[in-house]
């Protein structure tokens, strides 16, 4: 498993997928009628179909690595997400040498 503690400003990582426990709050939001349910794993669901290639932005205090992604959302208008990388599976490495 990736681990994202590995990364620093400016590597270039893929989202492969949409980690399981923003699935899961999505699926508790539904059900309890939550304003604005699911998007989390919506807008991560959003990055794969649009840009899943993404460069870590920045490292906070805790050591939490995130990147930023602009997506076009469901209205047709740019959206800019900043999302934190798990320590999981949803991800992979790229190559630095290969754009």
């Amino acid at each position: 498993m990736p681990d994202p503690k590995t990364l620093q400003v400016g590597d270039r990582i893929q989202i492969l997928r949409v980690p399981e426990n923003d699935l899961r709050q999505r699926e508790r939001e539904l059900a309890e009628k939550t304003d604005m349910a699911g998007w989390t794993a919506d807008s991560i669901e959003c990055i794969i179909e649009q840009s899943p290639v993404v460069r870590v932005s920045r490292i906070d205090e805790y050591g939490c690595v995130w990147y930023d992604a602009a997506v076009v959302g469901p209205d047709g208008v740019e959206e800019e997400h900043s999302l934190i990388v798990y320590d999981d599976d949803t991800w992979e490495r790229l190559d630095p040498f290969r754009e």
